[in-house]
């Protein structure tokens, strides 16, 4: 499976040309413009598109919801980030495609009408294709539609035909520090006709871009495995130690009568060979279905087809050793000890392990169980030492599978407290984002207006690079932005792994994400470069790095420095285009109502909003839960397997117990033992196994939580888990 899902996602990534760098503009360009940027050595090619945001809706009566409306020159000739036409027609003029996944999620299928919002009046258009996108945000993490347009259609939301904000780069030779290095030339030769970029995103060409969000879903998937293994090899030797011990008395007949401890051990390993061999042949197709249909849904949720059906021929061959060779292996010890006894001992006695009693251990569980124990139970404890072999490796089982139980359980709340934690981090509950900058005061007054809201607060952003040395560095992110937070701000605080975050006081200072300052080998202390391309450059001093847990996957990287010196800096005083709002009540319902009480206020006003820096902190919890609900489902999963191996091993145990006390049972009858004190020798049995291996497994899940929850974490948020 995991060969299937990394395979399955790079083809299709590969099948599309994935552009290297991918630029939104703040303003359009012409051809002619980005024909110049192609003769950059080094640059591929350009091609241009567009991407706007607007709202729709499907019914008269439904509320406006965001989307993304793309435009293609030519649908018919692309070069990069091909799109797919899966059902219907390419768009044309007021006939409008829709993403496929769009199309999946939110109901709405060619010959549909989707009403757009425009500047003068709402126009009904009908769909009339299905297109892939393979760079989206899939629905089920918080994606918002997409439809498709030509350059007619996209003049009805004020974007003339031959503008173009939108670039797909290609750059050769490939290498993702070249790739920055003409990223930043671009935005150079760019700044020199006033035009800035809002957002850089740089490709693999080789790997999917969500790649990430599977990373610790293999790891899981490969825990699974190893403790799979590991459990069966302990059963397998639990069932032929309690075979043997059920035929003992058949291998001591056997040898009366000539039969040989190698015929025997034949005899044996050869019902281990069958099992092992039928096991295999049940387990590979079904495994190998399983795993196509997992694939093929997990993949489909980011938007790529799988109809091939494959087999690793990697997994095949671990089957085969751990269908084979394993179990001979895991068998040898119990089929060599029974094969070995002697016919004496074979007849008799129900096979070895009667001599307790003798060792300095035995005489110690004796005293204890008759000081503290009644005579049943007293027995229940000591018949649970007579066989230490087989008490350590039912320990075994049950210390694996509660160990196990207790970190899959902690790693799937880990991962959730992590998530809060992170949103925690936040003062606000409503975050709205203007297409062009905004007076602070008039924002944050209309904002106050508004029943239910307790603070507002807005940030100032431009576009940035920094520059070390003179050198652009490489961004960890999509593209970086430098943002003013103003001072004594409440409204966010994120995890600071170095140095310090924001102070009063503070002038020429920035905190920037702790990849880029890895990559670039920037240590808190520093004096380095913005580079704010037409606003100019100016030098700063990094004070603090800070991690970023959750980003939602496509947010530009954020460079926070003081408000106040970022109007400094850019020459525009009192302008803000985010605006951060806290309310008295937190509770969804309240949080969704203000939010679009908001929206709708600033947009009566013609305040353009920006949909894809706007939402509400309840929503961005439910997307990042649903982003990494696959993974805490699947560690739940695995805690459900592994208590089932526990039980099934404990089962096993005494199953034989029970075997090897038959004569025990036939004595305490003809005594008068009734059959609830038997019964519950037994049960006694179980639980005290249950307890000493709680007793075992509670602190060793202490100790191995932590590096697996740490390996977990950089896996899917390249941070430890809480």
């Amino acid at each position: 499976m995991v060969d299937q899902l990394l395979t399955g996602m790079d083809r299709a990534h590969q099948a599309v040309v994935p552009s290297h760098i991918f630029m939104v503009l703040d303003r359009g360009i012409d051809e002619t413009t980005a024909n110049r940027l192609t003769k950059i050595k080094g640059i591929e090619d350009i091609e241009v598109a567009n991407e706007v945001g607007v709202r729709y809706k499907v019914h008269p009566e439904d509320e406006w919801r965001a989307a993304r409306l793309i435009m293609r020159k030519d649908y018919e000739d692309q070069t990069y980030d091909i799109l797919q036409l899966k059902e219907g027609e390419w768009p044309k003029k007021d006939k409008f495609g829709i993403e496929r996944l769009s199309s999946q999620t939110f109901g709405i299928n060619i010959g549909d009408k989707v009403i757009f919002e425009l500047d003068k009046s709402d126009r009904a258009l009908p769909i009339t294709g299905k297109i892939r996108h393979n760079f989206v945000e899939p629905p089920d993490f918080g994606g918002d539609a997409v439809f498709f347009t030509d350059a007619q259609g996209l003049e009805r939301f004020n974007i003339p035909e031959g503008e173009y904000k939108n670039l797909f780069i290609r750059v050769t030779p490939y290498s993702a520090d070249f790739a920055h290095e003409m990223a930043s030339e671009i935005k150079d030769r760019l700044a020199k006709e006033d035009v800035g970029v809002n957002f850089t995103n740089y490709q693999d060409p080789e790997e999917h871009w969500g790649r990430r969000f599977i990373e610790g879903i293999n790891l899981v998937l490969q825990i699974l495995a190893i403790i799979s293994l590991g459990m069966s090899v302990i059963l397998v030797t639990n069932t032929m130690t309690a075979l043997i011990t059920q035929q003992t008395n058949q291998i001591g007949m056997i040898k009366a009568v000539g039969g040989t401890t190698g015929a025997i051990l034949k005899v044996y390993m050869a019902a281990v060979l069958i099992y092992g061999s039928l096991a295999f042949i049940i387990s590979l197709p079904f495994g190998a279905l399983v795993a196509y249909g997992i694939s093929k849904w997990f993949l489909n949720l980011f938007n790529i087809d799988y109809e091939v059906f494959q087999i690793s021929i990697r997994a095949v061959l671990y089957q085969i050793i751990a269908a084979t060779l394993i179990p001979l292996l895991a068998a040898l010890w119990p089929v060599l000890s029974g094969a070995a006894i002697t016919v004496r001992e074979a007849i008799a006695s129900y096979g070895l392990g009667g001599d307790f009693g003798s060792s300095p251990l035995d005489k110690r569980v004796e005293r204890l169980g008759q000081r503290f124990l009644s005579s049943p139970y007293a027995i229940a404890l000591g018949n649970l030492f007579r066989r230490k072999g087989r008490l350590i490796l039912t320990q075994l089982v049950l210390v694996g599978a509660g160990t196990m139980f207790l970190i899959v359980m902690s790693l799937s709340t880990s991962i959730t407290y992590t998530l809060n934690t992170d949103m925690n981090r936040r003062g606000f509950d409503v975050r709205i984002g203007f297409r062009d900058p905004q007076r602070t005061d008039r924002v944050e007054t209309m904002a106050h207006k508004v029943r239910g809201v307790d603070e507002a607060e807005t940030w100032f952003t431009t576009p940035a690079a920094i520059l070390k040395e003179g050198q652009s560095t490489q961004e960890a992110g999509v593209g970086a932005e430098l943002i003013g937070i103003p001072e004594g701000s409440a409204m966010y605080h994120p995890l600071i792994v170095a140095g310090r975050w924001l102070e009063p006081g503070d002038t020429h200072v920035i905190v920037i994400n702790r990849d880029t300052a890895e990559d670039n080998n920037i240590n808190v202390g520093d004096i380095v470069t913005l580079n704010l391309f037409e606003l100019g450059d100016d030098e700063w001093q990094v004070v603090g790095l800070f991690q970023i847990i959750f980003s939602g996957g496509f947010d530009t990287e954020p460079i926070y420095a003081p408000e106040a010196a970022v109007f400094n800096a850019t020459k525009k005083y009192n302008d803000g285009d985010r605006l951060f709002v806290s309310t008295v009540s937190h509770s969804p319902q309240d949080v969704e109502a203000i939010y679009q009480q908001l929206k709708d206020n600033y947009e009566d006003r013609n305040m353009d909003i920006d949909v894809f820096s706007t939402g509400t902190t309840p929503d961005d919890i439910v997307n990042a839960v649903s982003q990494f609900s696959i993974t805490t489902t699947m560690l739940m999963g695995l805690a459900v397997i592994v208590a089932m191996v526990g039980g099934i091993g404990l089962m096993g145990s005494l199953s034989i117990s029970v075997v090897e006390r038959t004569r025990e049972i036939g004595v305490m009858r003809a005594i008068g033992a009734r059959s609830m004190t038997i019964m519950g020798m037994f049960v006694m049995e179980g639980v005290l196994q249950g307890v000493f291996s709680w007793i075992i497994s509670v602190p060793l899940s202490f100790v191995l939580a932590r590096p697996l929850a740490n390996a977990l974490g950089q896996a899917m948020f390249d941070a430890n888990l809480d």
